[in-house]
């Protein structure tokens, strides 16, 4: 027991430091706040997106929302490390008031029925609230296998869950969904499949990585590539083109420059994009009530994708800009705006 107290000890103090002084251990947005996009008069006729957070994002045409991910409990550090060694006091579950919160903030703001939920990968911070969702709105859930174990263990219809091959297509509403199957990011944690379901108590390690998922959304307004993984293969968008690309930029700051640039070539510059909106981006450790702020040091260096990011977007004429955060805006009019 004693030993239990100081494991504890050991992995929550600094953890309670470093969530006190996120001045210490996180990179400023400031330098980058000019790249946030204004708020424009809603244009009833386009294609609304709205950043939630990580790679949560709900675009909608007024009548159907599509929603990606869908991740609102977004648990602190200090429940990542007590999940590990006490997971039936602190289980990795959802956190329902938070889900319902965010929901109801939507809904006020937007008449589209939620129709479809598309989930890039099984880590947490991507699956772990996304069949709590499809189960409340009534809508089909997308993703993997190891998403599909995840849903049937929150007793979501097996009627609603859906395992789409790579280059798949489904038809919400007005919407033509592509499936593509691409790889997550470099030196990916808990990797694997989840094979059974996933039953309490539930760890953060139990949320295995599974395939991995972007999505094309064609729409007779425009076109919306989401790319939720900092990776790439060589050719997938071969004569694919987005007006809008949704570039993860998560832990990218890591990798060389050269990889930065081939990222930028095979997801944005091959489908011929007009807009760039960073996902991926901020702590998803941090409640949605608090300002989103990038990933801490060691696990990132924010700062230093962006400066190259943004070199490129000069270079090529591409603008790069970020959604505010729950706020819908016209991503088909801004594109067509910046250009």
């Amino acid at each position: 027991m004693r030993f239990l107290i100081v494991i504890l000890l050991l992995l929550i103090v600094p953890m309670l430091i470093f969530t006190t002084y996120p001045s210490l251990t996180h990179p400023s947005f400031e330098p980058f706040a000019p790249y946030v996009l204004p708020v424009p008069p809603s244009n009833e006729a386009s294609l609304h997106a709205r950043f939630l957070g990580t790679t949560t994002i709900q675009i909608d045409d007024g009548d159907t929302a599509i929603m990606i991910d869908g991740f609102f409990s977004r648990p602190g550090l200090v429940q990542f490390a007590t999940s590990w060694l006490a997971p039936n006091l602190f289980p990795m579950i959802p956190n329902e008031s938070r889900i319902i919160t965010i929901l109801n903030a939507i809904d006020r703001d937007s008449r589209a029925r939620l129709a479809a939920i598309l989930v890039a990968h099984s880590h947490h911070d991507h699956a772990m609230d996304s069949a709590f969702i499809a189960k409340r709105k009534q809508a089909e859930l997308f993703g993997s296998l190891s998403i599909a174990n995840i849903a049937r263990s929150q007793e979501l219809p097996e009627a609603q869950i859906h395992i789409p091959r790579h280059r798949d297509t489904a038809y919400p509403g007005r919407f033509n969904v592509e499936f593509f199957v691409s790889p997550h990011s470099p030196d990916a944690w808990n990797p694997g499949e989840i094979t059974d379901h996933l039953n309490p108590p539930v760890k953060i390690s139990d949320y295995k990585d599974g395939r991995n998922y972007s999505f094309l959304l064609r729409h007779e307004w425009g076109t919306v590539l989401i790319h939720p993984s900092a990776n790439f293969k060589r050719g997938l968008y071969e004569n694919i083109k987005a007006d809008v690309v949704f570039l993860s930029i998560g832990a990218l700051g890591k990798e060389p420059e050269c990889f930065i640039r081939d990222y930028w070539h095979e997801v944005v510059k091959t489908t011929h994009a007009r807009l760039v909106i960073p996902i991926h981006w901020d702590d998803f450790s941090r409640s949605l009530d608090e300002p989103l702020l990038p990933m801490p040091y060691p696990l990132d260096d924010f700062s230093r994708s962006m400066k190259i990011l943004l070199k490129m977007s000069e270079e090529d004429e591409i603008p790069v800009r970020f959604l505010p955060l729950l706020e819908k805006s016209d991503v088909i009019s801004m594109a067509n705006l910046l250009k």
